[in-house]
Formats: structure tokens, C-alpha cells, sequence
């Protein structure tokens, strides 16, 4: 594939100000509230816009930015609108959705008339500088990443009503997918982007129709120089790996269950990961490090682990679990999270529920034999599912419409899609 721009640059368009002269591809426009890679959320619509690009030429629009402007990062053309969405107008929205989901009553019933203008307030009105610019662009397919978009969804229908649109649902929330005042954002889709079958079977349950909801994974691939050798910090290939995303002096629950952890096997390494402080336990004895923020040094710890427990998996699809997976580390997860697919269907590890099952869990894999099955299912099902870029990117092209790429010829992918990520 040609690189359309530098990666990361910002500068004008040489030729035409909205697109690539002379480009023959179809004209993919992407309408997200955020154009980032910190979340999970954020880091897949990257990834699908990356797919996407292999065939089309990709407008990603946002009303991030100070001022509008146009700017090319990697493959995609962004166009910031300089109205950005607050995230305290996106966090009032997700706790009424939440009060009004567990409310009395059914969670799919109608959402009281009254509540509709405090769950739009300050979203809707920053999409409006979208309208313009999808009346100039008039791409032949529409993505809108989040389902809680409604802004997004009135840009496009009031610029080019008869665009088709796939929805990138992003369902870290359960309730949300089912949530009423979202409901036209799913009818209007012609096709649904699901990351996991969790995700996938609550959109089904909370819309029907079966046909038009895709699971489409993620592009993963275990970092084969993670197991060179093990981390210096540990040395050890029979730890326990606890990752808390907390502060070790909190109070928090992860904080008092990694505590438990190190206390019930003493005997055991345990390698803790608070946010502030990487920690090795063994015989009572501690050894305190840097925290770990490089992907290359979680990726080695957890590939010689005996086991990793994630105590705050990734909402949406847990990805520091299925990268533990792809290295044959079994994984230990709360039963109520989106991680929970992986030990359970992908039959890489345990959940638990209170304190006692997590110490049980860990304890079962102290059993050789046992541990190396969970290894040998869950290695063979994060490879199925997430491992090959390859079939990302044609379950997310064709999800959309367009054709699949010809993989008879040679393709170069530039920094930023799915086969350099």
C-alpha cells in the first residue's frame, strides 16, 4: 500500500484539500468523538481505520482540536473540528445511563423524555461542523465509532442521508448497548463491528438482527524478542505476574487482593505491577522497581510468568490478556469482566469471584499438568481469534462492503495500520 503522508506529520494537502488527487480508491469517511491511542476503545478504531485503508482512502473526523484544521497522521486524513467533546460531558452521560439502566423496570424500556436533553448535552452540538465537511468529502461509506454517537449519526443524515454506515459499537458497557436512546444508531448501521462474542451477543440480544453483527477480533501477535530471555527484574519462570493499574499505598480492592496474593504464597515469586511501583515478592523479602510503562517490558514479564492475574482487565476486550495468552500464559481474571471470554470460551484460564477462588485459581496452576493444558487452549485460541492480521483486516473490509485486498501482491503497510501495529 502507498503511505499517503507522513507519519504523525501535520501539514496541508498539496493537491486537492479533501482528498487525493487522482485517487481512484473508494472514500471511507471514520467519525470518532476521539482520535487517540490510550484506551482499548481508542487503540481498535485505529486499528479498523488501519484496516480499511489497505483498500480506501480513510477521512478520520473528530471535533477534537483549538481550531478546525486538516492534518495527515500515518495513512489517514484527519480533519480536527476544533470543537471538542469534554470528557465530563461523556462521563454525565455514562452515569445517567447507568442510573436509568438499573433503574425499576425493563432495561430496554423507553428513555423518559425529560432525560434525553441532559444525555445529549454538549454532544450533539459538537458534531455540527461535520456537516460541511461530509458534503464535500461524500464518501461511499460511513464508520462511526462508538454507539453512544447520536451527534455523529445526525451529521451524516443531515449531510448524506443515503450513505451507508457501520457501526463500530465499542460495548465496553453492557447496559449501554442495550440502552434505548442509542437504539438508532444499531437500526441505521448496515453492518455492526463487534471485538469480542460478548460483545456480539448482547448486541444481538438488545437489536436482532443476527446477519449484520460482525466479530471482528483484533490484530495481536506475541513479541517474539519478549522471549529471548526473562526480565532481569525477576529471573524466574515461576512467578505469579499481578497487574493492579493502582497505586500501591491505595486502598483500593486490587490493592488488598494482590496483597492477599503475596501473602498466601510465600514460598512462591510474586511479581506485582501497582502504577506507581513494580515489586517482587519471594520468602518474605521484597525487591522494588521502576513501574512498568513499556509495552516491551510487560510483554517479557508476562511471557515467562506461570501465570498472570489481571485484576482490571480492559473493558472492552482485555488486551493484556490475550497478549498473555499469545505467549501460552495461562490467566487468572475477575468473573465479571470482559476477560472472563477468554478463560471460559478460550479455555486459557480461570475467574473467581471472591478472594478465596482467586487463591484456588492460582493454586491449580501450580499443577504442571494442569497448567499446561490451560497454556496449550488458550495460546491456540488467542491465535485463532486475534492473531492474524491478515484476517482482521478482511473481516473488517468486508464487514463494511468493500472488497477484500489481494494478498497475490505485495503490499507494504505503512506506521499506523494493523500489519505494522
Amino acid at each position: 500500500m502507498t503511505d499517503i503522508g507522513r507519519a504523525n506529520g501535520d501539514h496541508p494537502w498539496r493537491a486537492a484539500p479533501l482528498g487525493i488527487e487522482g485517487s481512484d480508491r473508494p472514500r471511507v469517511a471514520l467519525l470518532t468523538p476521539h482520535w487517540e491511542s490510550g484506551s482499548e476503545e481508542a487503540w481498535i478504531t485505529r486499528q479498523v481505520a488501519g484496516a480499511l485503508a489497505v483498500v480506501a482512502d480513510v477521512h478520520v473526523i473528530s471535533p477534537q482540536g483549538s481550531v478546525p484544521r486538516q492534518r495527515i497522521d500515518s495513512v489517514f486524513a484527519v480533519h480536527e473540528l476544533g470543537t471538542p467533546i469534554e470528557r465530563t460531558a461523556e462521563l454525565r452521560r455514562d452515569l445517567l445511563v447507568e442510573a436509568i439502566s438499573h433503574g425499576p423496570g425493563p432495561a430496554d424500556r423507553p428513555v423518559p423524555t425529560e432525560f434525553a436533553p441532559l444525555l445529549d448535552h454538549h454532544l450533539l452540538d459538537r458534531w455540527s461542523g461535520a456537516d460541511a465537511l461530509l458534503s464535500e468529502l461524500r464518501p461511499d461509506r460511513v464508520v462511526i465509532a462508538g454507539h453512544q454517537q447520536v451527534g455523529a449519526l445526525d451529521a451524516v443524515d443531515r449531510a448524506i442521508p443515503d450513505t451507508p454506515i457501520t457501526l463500530l459499537a465499542l460495548g465496553s458497557d453492557l447496559d449501554s448497548l442495550g440502552f434505548a436512546h442509542f437504539h438508532r444508531l444499531f437500526e441505521r448501521s448496515e453492518a455492526i463491528l463487534a471485538v469480542t462474542e460478548t460483545e456480539r451477543a448482547a448486541i444481538r440480544h438488545s437489536h436482532g438482527s443476527p446477519d449484520k453483527v460482525h466479530r471482528i477480533g483484533a490484530p495481536l501477535a506475541a513479541n517474539s524478542s519478549a522471549l529471548s530471555e526473562p526480565s532481569s527484574w525477576v529471573g524466574t519462570t515461576e512467578y505469579v505476574l499481578v497487574l493492579t493499574d493502582a497505586d500501591s499505598e491505595s486502598e483500593e480492592e486490587a490493592v488488598e487482593l494482590a496483597r492477599l496474593v503475596r501473602l498466601r504464597f510465600p514460598d512462591n515469586p510474586v511479581a506485582i505491577s501497582y502504577s506507581d511501583v513494580f515489586v517482587v515478592w519471594h520468602e518474605g523479602r521484597w525487591v522494588p522497581g521502576w513501574p512498568v510503562n513499556r509495552s516491551s517490558d510487560l510483554a517479557r514479564l508476562m511471557a515467562w510468568a506461570r501465570a498472570v492475574v489481571d485484576l482490571r482487565p480492559g473493558p472492552l476486550f482485555a488486551r493484556r490478556c490475550v497478549d498473555a495468552l499469545l505467549y501460552g500464559t495461562p490467566i487468572i481474571v475477575p468473573a465479571g469482566s470482559r476477560a472472563r471470554e477468554h478463560a471460559e470460551l478460550g479455555g486459557g484460564g480461570l475467574w473467581f469471584s471472591t478472594p478465596a477462588e482467586l487463591t484456588w485459581c492460582i493454586d491449580a496452576l501450580f499443577r504442571p499438568s494442569d497448567r499446561q493444558v490451560f497454556s496449550q487452549q488458550g495460546q491456540a485460541y488467542a491465535e485463532e481469534r486475534f492473531g492474524s492480521t491478515d484476517r482482521f483486516i478482511e473481516r473488517v473490509v468486508s464487514a463494511v462492503g468493500l472488497s477484500a485486498p489481494d494478498r497475490t501482491a505485495a503490499v507494504r503497510a505503512p506506521e499506523g495500520t494493523p500489519a505494522s501495529a
